[in-house]
């Protein structure tokens, strides 16, 4: 399942081993984000660092690997879809547009998310982290191959 990955979602698995540091390294969703994202993520890297109580090598790897997991959409491929998610979202939280505009230009299933603001516009399905569990619950087939590993 193609889904949009929320910047709160990756911080949240940065932070520590959770529910949605499994979640991003399941390989039943192929995740995308704004290429932006990185960026993003570096400028909060001291206080993720300081939470994750990880040392900054530890941090990178952790990174690095919940990278590995999710595409980065290079701008140029999601423009054309910001002026409609620009309208969308400018009266909910613009910030939230180049989210949005991915998910419309690579035609995902949704956006995982926690923001509800993303359940104010009705393009693109919000999955909570609830939603994305119940998911992998279904779909067992990540369960099935670390059997097989065994």
């Amino acid at each position: 399942m193609k889904v949009v990955i929320d910047s709160n979602r990756i911080m949240a698995g940065l932070i520590r081993n959770s529910t949605s540091r499994v979640i991003i390294l399941s390989e039943e969703f192929d995740f995308i984000a704004p290429d932006f994202l990185v960026a993003e993520i570096d400028k909060y890297r001291d206080y993720l660092m300081r939470k994750s109580k990880q040392t900054e090598r530890e941090f990178d790897l952790t990174m690095l690997t919940l990278f590995q997991r999710v595409e980065l959409i290079p701008e140029d491929e999601f423009i054309d879809s910001m002026k409609i998610a620009e309208e969308v979202m400018r009266s909910v939280d613009i910030k939230d547009a180049p989210f949005l505009a991915v998910g419309l230009a690579c035609k995902t299933e949704g956006i995982w998310s926690e923001d509800k603001d993303f359940d104010k516009q009705n393009l693109l399905i919000r999955y909570s982290t609830r939603d994305m569990i119940d998911f992998l619950v279904e779909n067992p087939s990540q369960r099935d191959q670390k059997m097989h590993h065994r």
